[in-house]
């Protein structure tokens, strides 16, 4: 049903060959096809990505093959610039297969301005001892990963 609509049969067509409504098709194209295209977007993104690693792990191999060669060599240049070359090259496979992840992080616990909100609140609360022991309970077990 999918592919006869994706190619362009009409709905009345593609009704009248599995025996349902145009209605019906309706339906099913409105709940499955946006998964089916998600599905297809990330196969794509997939292959795309696998052809992209084929070509960074050939030249890879190409400045490998260069770093091979300049190593008989006295060109120290040549040699540091192979090196880098290829470091940046193992960085880039890295990326593409998510083994290397740049996603900076940040340490909120550990920043001036929410500790000083976090003395704020807990003051807030000293007139309040189960709320304010309740929200140190709370603020400790996200601080440890647990919220």
């Amino acid at each position: 049903m999918e592919d006869a609509f994706i190619a362009g049969t009409p709905k009345r067509r593609i009704a009248a060959h599995h025996g349902v409504s145009e209605r019906a098709v309706r339906h099913h194209m409105r709940e499955h096809l946006p998964a089916l295209l998600a599905l297809a977007r990330d196969a794509y993104s997939a292959a795309r990505a696998d052809s992209l690693l084929d070509r960074i792990e050939a030249l890879q191999s190409r400045t490998l093959a260069t770093l091979d060669e300049v190593e008989q060599t006295d060109d120290y240049r040549a040699r540091l610039a192979a090196i880098r070359e290829a470091r940046a090259n193992l960085e880039l496979i890295g990326e593409v297969t998510k083994e290397l992840d740049r996603t900076p992080t940040f340490e909120l616990h550990l920043h001036p301005e929410w500790i000083e909100l976090r003395t704020v609140i807990v003051r807030a609360l000293e007139p309040y001892s189960d709320a304010k022991y309740a929200v140190v309970r709370a603020i400790a077990e996200a601080s440890n990963g647990n919220g």
